[in-house]
């Protein structure tokens, strides 16, 4: 910002009381100020610029159209930024935490849980977002991100190891015949969810292959999709063998609508818990870590139920 901005932005409450008031008398109540402060602020950016910004007379006080201009901006900017405030108020009182997850682990696993967060006493807003949050800009107070991780600039947690399953529905096990202690002796159906695997997080098919030795068949997907959640749906609809993650399949696992095929192999990515460190420094954000720590090992251990 130039010199010259810097003071039209400092004088911005006076320009804006101008724009309100129409003339000096009432801009200085206004400001609770004297009105030769007012008088001497108008000036002296009328000087800076050099333009006139009013027409003034012993009985009147006209608005150039320089000064309509400046002071109308001024104006709206003070109304911008005194709403602004009032939505930091009201987010700083409110009991609502607002919870960014990718949409596949939101349909598959925060969604449903959000009757047991009521019940907790918590009071979660889930936002299912592709992109990255921006915790200086976005509504989220805290996100959940699966990655490598830690990430730079964040307070972030690592909430559980990730493994890789294949799973299938009962229904595609018994019409393929498939041995489920060798379900890889012939090739299956694959369903391949394509955004995953084209991002550089080392999760997917092609990293399955290289941890099981024994699924030698090539991949060529027989359906391309652009969420795991859907691929795990077509799954659970008979169409094939789809890959899960860690907190998205054992639920459906848990339902019978899946079946795992084979062992489970560890990923390096993660889910992490991420937020501003200002924001991990509040009862809202231990409380919120606290429930979700849990949730994650009662979902990873069924045996851990709290």
């Amino acid at each position: 910002m130039n010199n010259r901005l810097l003071k039209l932005a400092q004088a911005a409450p006076f320009l804006a009381a101008m724009h309100e008031a129409r003339n000096f008398t009432r801009a200085a109540e206004i400001l609770k100020v004297h009105q030769t402060a007012v008088s001497h602020r108008i000036r002296a950016i009328e000087e800076m610029i050099g333009v006139q910004l009013f027409e003034r007379t012993t009985r009147s006080l006209r608005f150039t159209t320089a000064g309509d201009i400046l002071c109308a901006t001024a104006y709206e900017n003070m109304q911008e930024l005194e709403a602004a405030m009032g939505r930091v108020q009201a987010k700083r009182r409110s009991t609502t935490i607002r919870v960014s997850v990718p949409p596949s682990l939101a349909m598959k696993w925060m969604v449903p849980l959000l009757v047991v967060a009521k019940q907790s006493g918590l009071d979660i807003s889930v936002q299912a977002q592709t992109r990255l949050v921006d915790f200086t800009r976005d509504d989220a107070d805290v996100g959940i991100r699966f990655g490598l991780g830690p990430y730079p600039g964040l307070r972030a947690i690592r909430l559980s190891r990730s493994y890789m399953q294949p799973l299938a529905s009962p229904a595609y096990i018994e019409a393929n015949n498939i041995d489920l202690e060798n379900p890889w002796e012939k090739p299956v159906d694959i369903l391949l969810d394509h955004a995953t695997e084209s991002d550089s997080i080392p999760f997917g098919w092609a990293e399955f292959k290289a941890s099981e030795p024994s699924f030698i068949q090539s991949i060529e997907p027989i359906s391309l999709f652009d969420r795991t959640d859907l691929a795990l749906q077509a799954a659970i609809n008979g169409l094939g063998v789809a890959l899960g993650r860690t907190l998205l399949y054992e639920n459906d696992v848990k339902r019978g609508f899946l079946v795992p095929l084979g062992d489970a192999k560890p990923c390096e990515p993660s889910d992490w818990l991420v937020c501003s460190y200002e924001f991990a420094e509040t009862q809202k954000f231990r409380d919120f870590h606290t429930w979700i720590a849990e949730r994650v090992q009662c979902t990873t251990n069924p045996s851990a139920e709290v």
